[in-house]
């Protein structure tokens, strides 16, 4: 790099370092999530059933742990990528599902962590401040209009972004144990109100168009 542009780069992240403080401080608590979560709940490895069955649906069973959270039923990943990330399920999605739909659903899960989904995640508000602190250069005399003329669009790609890895992570599953088995899951925990239906400005896609396209990608 020139001098200049080295200068430029060296002000951007001295003027603006309370914002940059604020992304890696994201990406940090992204990372140790896994870390939180087990010392901060009780948690236990699966059985050696719901091993076999997550085993059979491609999820290393070391990356699963089963988090005792009363009646909080639901499962999600938390972590950066599948060698240091875990996926939780709550004990309660066990009592709901049977050990073939649970593993479904910690492989719903396990492939946002196969797939970088959190990373891709991140990278919108990280987009989003590098714009910003961009656009202060281009327009200094209005640093507030410029966050907020970005402020929309960041917020549209978020949500398209959520929903495609949503449907990717579906996807993931998927090939490994059928969809008829991941939408089945779904349809059960819908039912018994455990699940709701995302919106039309919902990060999540429509639980109908979930299960409709893991039923019609399966032959159905």
């Amino acid at each position: 790099m020139s001098q200049p542009t080295l200068t430029a780069a060296a002000a951007l992240l001295t003027t603006w370092w309370e914002l940059w403080l604020v992304v890696v401080c994201g990406v940090a608590a992204a990372a140790t999530a896994p870390l939180v979560v087990s010392y901060t709940h009780r948690t236990r490895a699966p059985t050696a059933t719901q091993r076999r069955r997550l085993a059979a649906a491609g999820v290393p069973p070391d990356r699963v742990r089963l988090l005792a959270a009363g009646d909080a039923v639901g499962a999600f990943a938390a972590g950066l990528s599948p060698r240091v990330g875990r996926v939780f399920v709550t004990t309660a999605l066990c009592a709901e599902l049977d050990d073939t739909e649970v593993a479904a659903v910690a492989c719903h899960e396990y492939g946002h962590l196969a797939r970088r989904h959190v990373p891709l995640r991140l990278g919108v508000p990280t987009a989003f401040a590098a714009a910003w602190v961009t656009g202060t250069q281009v327009v200094p005399q209005a640093p507030f209009l410029v966050g907020v003329a970005l402020l929309v669009p960041t917020v549209a790609l978020s949500v398209v972004a959520a929903r495609w890895t949503e449907f990717d992570a579906d996807g993931f599953a998927r090939t490994r144990t059928g969809g008829e088995t991941l939408a089945n899951a779904l349809g059960h925990l819908a039912a018994a109100g455990h699940v709701a239906d995302g919106g039309r400005l919902s990060r999540h896609p429509s639980l109908d168009g979930r299960i409709g396209r893991l039923r019609r990608d399966n032959g159905e």
